[in-house]
């Protein structure tokens, strides 16, 4: 049997890959900009999960970060970078690493350490364990920057419930780890410190497990997901607005929405119904 090599290069330098025994573990390491991965990063996340899909050997993708972040999300200031070594022209619409994530037979972990907001949260709703340290926090801040977030609808609610969902996706609002835990968002919260031999615990205890038989249940399991919007978050991306909220983000300002319809004639004709009749200004009213 082919001998594996300790460290994997997975063409994107924010990426640190290494196997050791059964796990290959990917550490984002970019802590100057909150761990944000490029195009690159993200199709290197997918090169990951691919090798431990078809590695005999290899039982585990483990997901982390350096610093204080676990992953802030896609970097919107590279995404015009000149020295991207992976396609983004071509392979555009299969970009993401989420779908893969949660489709490869292996088990799929995420140790939390940091924040985890954008792609960071939504590679944990495609992982099959998270564990998370108690500095962790997490945020889904999408349609903050005008995207639907297709990966994010299609299984937030199943995981949290409808209403959770809803208040994250539509509030914004910060999530602590505690009240991560609590929700749904995590499957368990360790001190900081701990994380790396937490991880390895867990590892170890899911090694009590026949691996075929994880395969199936892994299998099993996803058949009750619903599928991704996937053509639809394509079709939404480069929009006006999308392209307005990164614009704001990027010079730190509030957006301003535009709003406009082509059902403005439609609308029209069912006002009437609801709003009374203005009178002119000769004090009669248009019929």
């Amino acid at each position: 049997m082919t001998e594996l090599p300790a460290e994997v290069d997975l063409a994107a330098e924010e990426l640190r890959g290494r196997i050791d025994g059964d796990t290959l573990t990917v550490t984002i390491d970019r802590p100057e900009k909150r761990n944000a991965l490029t195009a690159d990063g993200y199709h290197g996340i997918k090169t990951a999960a691919m090798i431990v899909a078809d590695e005999p050997t290899l039982d585990f993708l483990v997901i982390t970060g350096t610093g204080d972040a676990f992953c802030a999300g896609g970097d919107m200031n590279a995404v015009g970078n000149p020295d991207r070594r992976w396609d983004a022209f071509t392979e555009a619409y299969d970009g993401t690493p989420f779908e893969t994530l949660g489709k490869i037979p292996k088990i799929v972990v995420c140790a939390v350490n940091g924040l985890a907001l954008g792609g960071g949260l939504v590679m944990t709703l495609y992982a099959d364990l998270v564990i998370a340290s108690d500095r962790a926090r997490m945020r889904v801040p999408d349609l903050t920057r005008g995207v639907y977030e297709a990966f994010v609808a299609a299984r937030l609610p199943q995981r949290i419930g409808t209403l959770r969902a809803n208040h994250l996706i539509y509030g914004n609002d910060w999530v602590e780890a505690e009240e991560a835990h609590r929700l749904g968002l995590v499957g368990k919260v360790v001190a900081h410190e701990t994380l790396a031999a937490e991880t390895a615990a867990l590892l170890d205890r899911v090694r009590n497990t026949g691996p075929a038989a994880r395969t199936a249940m892994k299998r099993e399991m996803a058949r009750s997901l619903p599928a991704v919007d996937a053509s639809g978050y394509w079709a939404s991306v480069g929009t006006a607005e999308q392209i307005e909220a990164f614009t704001a983000f990027l010079q730190k300002r509030a957006p301003q929405w535009s709003r406009t319809s082509d059902r403005d004639a439609f609308v029209s004709t069912r006002r009437p119904a609801w709003i009374p009749p203005q009178p002119d200004a000769k004090g009669s009213e248009d019929h």
